[in-house]
């Protein structure tokens, strides 16, 4: 009697133990057989602020968040190696002045000169000197934390800035778009 007891025991727990092995394959196997999709985040530039904006001959956007809708537009900039900078109204992100220019999507209001300097903080500071429909501005940009998103299809790079205009600051983002 108590050999037929160990073996049932034995047995049970034999039956046990491989049912347990046996549903860890097939979960296993289920796991396998979807199609994962892999969502890469965008990375952070480590070039300089200053390469990054002199580097390039497309938008650059300020506004206070990507979401930002305005009926009157969202800031565009381009800059030059030259150090002349204009200034435009558009309609939405695009991911080129080309895309913009097409859309008819963007109007300009503005130009002059931009200067890039270094303060004590370690910020780069943007200073736009600059006519807005022929009055005389002064924008000054400071670049804070670089920051890289996806938003609607496109993706952005840039910086949290803080934007001055005559004495009035705000807090925003300073980002280029990419396909």
């Amino acid at each position: 009697m108590k050999k037929l007891k160990r073996l049932a025991i034995f047995v049970g727990v034999s039956i046990l133990g491989l049912s347990l092995v046996l549903t860890g394959c097939a979960q296993s196997g289920t796991d396998t057989g979807r199609s994962v999709k892999k969502v890469s985040t965008p990375k952070v530039s480590k070039v300089a602020p200053s390469k990054q904006i002199r580097n390039s001959s497309q938008l650059w956007y300020f506004s206070k968040n990507l979401k930002y809708k305005s009926n009157s537009g969202i800031e565009a900039f381009i800059f030059t190696k030259g150090g002349t900078v204009r200034a435009y109204n558009v309609k939405k992100y695009y991911a080129s002045y080309a895309a913009a220019k097409k859309a008819k999507g963007i109007s300009k209001f503005g130009q002059g000169t931009y200067k890039l300097s270094v303060n004590k903080q370690k910020q780069t500071v943007v200073t736009l000197k600059m006519k807005l429909s022929g009055i005389p501005a002064t924008y000054q940009f400071k670049l804070k934390k670089g920051l890289a998103k996806k938003y609607k299809g496109l993706t952005f790079y840039g910086f949290n800035a803080a934007r001055t205009v005559d004495s009035d600051t705000v807090n925003g983002v300073f980002v280029q778009a990419k396909k």
